[in-house]
């Protein structure tokens, strides 16, 4: 019961569902293929968000190197690594799938 429950909130919190009848016409697999688009759609949205921030700090951001400044970052995948983020999201569906075998 509280898979149900979770599933959906889930489904009305990340999907736009309007109702539990809406709800209760999804399969499982259906529900879990769906909210691996979720976690993936949250890592893109966290990637441009970082890009945006790196490129307003890439502009701005230094640090003293003797009597100069340079750049904190050197490369934006030291600021942000998206292959990391993946492999951490495809690390929980994962281990959520488990969970439920």
């Amino acid at each position: 019961m509280e898979f149900y429950r979770e599933a959906c909130i889930d489904c009305i919190r990340y999907l736009g569902y309007n109702s539990i009848e809406e709800f209760d016409k999804l399969t499982i697999p259906d529900y879990e293929l769906l909210m691996e688009g979720v976690a993936y759609r949250r890592t893109d949205q966290e990637y441009w968000a970082a890009r945006v921030a790196w490129l307003s700090m890439s502009a701005q951001a230094k640090k003293k190197a003797g009597k100069s400044y340079r750049p904190v970052y050197k490369k934006f995948k030291q600021f942000f690594d998206i292959e990391k983020a993946l492999k951490e999201v495809e690390s929980r569906l994962k281990r959520a799938r488990d969970r439920r075998k």
